[in-house]
């Protein structure tokens, strides 16, 4: 199984690169990465480099995918066994909590859920 939870560094730049792809591919909103908590230049900061590195283009005033970054989508579903709705859906990473025994009980605050 492909785990989430171990985003970070390299990592955690290629599944936000596989999540603006896949928003580009699928003509969805930068929505996502705002209830993320990225404010909007960061967005387009994250834009901007999936542009400059060829995974995305500028053609008549929208970004669209690249057959580099189409690629690039497949290679990283291949290689992390992404298959099925796992290539596509991507879990929600601010609700995720630490692993805790299975007998203990856990009660969130009001202020820590996220939905």
């Amino acid at each position: 199984m492909f785990g989430f939870h171990r985003l970070k560094g390299d990592f955690m730049k290629d599944v936000l690169r596989l999540k603006m792809l896949l928003i580009l591919q699928n003509n969805g909103t930068i929505t996502d990465f705002i209830k993320d908590g990225f404010t909007y230049g960061q967005v387009a900061e994250m834009i901007n480099k999936i542009v400059v590195e060829g995974y995305a283009r500028e053609s008549e005033g929208e970004i669209i995918i690249t057959d580099k970054g189409k690629e690039w989508v497949t290679e990283f579903n291949n290689t992390n066994q992404l298959k099925g709705s796992k290539s596509w859906i991507l879990p929600e990473e601010k609700s995720r909590i630490e692993k805790i025994d299975k007998n203990e009980v856990y009660l969130p605050s009001r202020n820590e859920l996220h939905f």
